[in-house]
């Protein structure tokens, strides 16, 4: 039996929408607990070091905004998803400012979940002695770097039309989720191949009205540093 992909807790209130993310993260290799409630929530942290968790915003008793605020008291590295019904977007967005990932919206899109789960997955790799296979790995340098942008590029992704974020926005995720994890195996040409493709992508969106100029800049010095972080130009 393989071992699983990674630790994921889904904190959910409702039954349903956990055991639901639960099954679905389960099929796809992952190790995943349960928790209906904030409290829950903070002891089956301490219990299963969860690398990823999924947390729904309202909660009775102890909601999903105070929750994230308690872990990131004490784990800055956890990535954390927020889980918003359609009337709690703004505060969706401000978690984000508190140290969250990203949010989505219920009901849950699949795919977005998956590029979403794999990219806080690969926040921090364990790194591999020189000596063994592996040793071309990102250092921690650059991998924060492509995690960086990865992050940059998820949350522009966040902002563009629908049917933008249904083409573009969705292959830029992918892109940068791919460069995030060729680094990660240390796979040198395939991240260049990756980064090149952001920056095509950013170009056609910008050309297309889709990314404001500010966010295009930002969005190109953050893949400029990525590719200098690995020696290119």
């Amino acid at each position: 039996m393989s071992e699983p992909r990674g630790k994921i807790l889904v904190v959910d209130d409702e039954f349903n929408v956990a055991q639901m993310l639960a099954e679905y993260l389960t099929e796809q290799g992952y190790q995943v607990a349960t928790a209906h409630g904030g409290i829950e929530a903070l002891t089956k942290i301490d219990l299963e070091k969860p690398q990823v968790i999924l947390l729904d915003i309202r909660m009775p008793g102890m909601d999903g905004v105070e929750v994230l605020r308690r872990i990131r008291s004490f784990d800055t590295q956890v990535g954390i998803l927020m889980i918003s019904a359609n009337d709690d977007v703004e505060l969706a967005k401000q978690t984000i400012a508190m140290g969250a990932f990203d949010y989505t919206l219920k009901p849950v899109d699949f795919a977005y979940l998956s590029r979403a789960v794999d990219t806080m997955m690969t926040r921090s790799p364990a790194q591999p002695p020189p000596d063994e296979e592996g040793a071309g790995a990102a250092t921690p340098s650059e991998h924060n770097l492509l995690y960086d942008l990865a992050l940059d590029i998820f949350r522009t992704a966040r902002a563009l039309s629908p049917v933008a974020r249904e083409s573009l926005g969705r292959e830029l995720e992918q892109a940068a989720l791919a460069a995030l994890q060729r680094g990660a195996g240390g796979e040198k040409q395939e991240v260049v191949r990756a980064l090149n493709q952001v920056r095509m992508l950013l170009r056609f969106a910008k050309d297309l009205g889709d990314i404001a100029d500010d966010a295009h800049r930002v969005l190109e010095a953050s893949v400029a540093r990525a590719r200098r972080s690995i020696g290119l130009s």
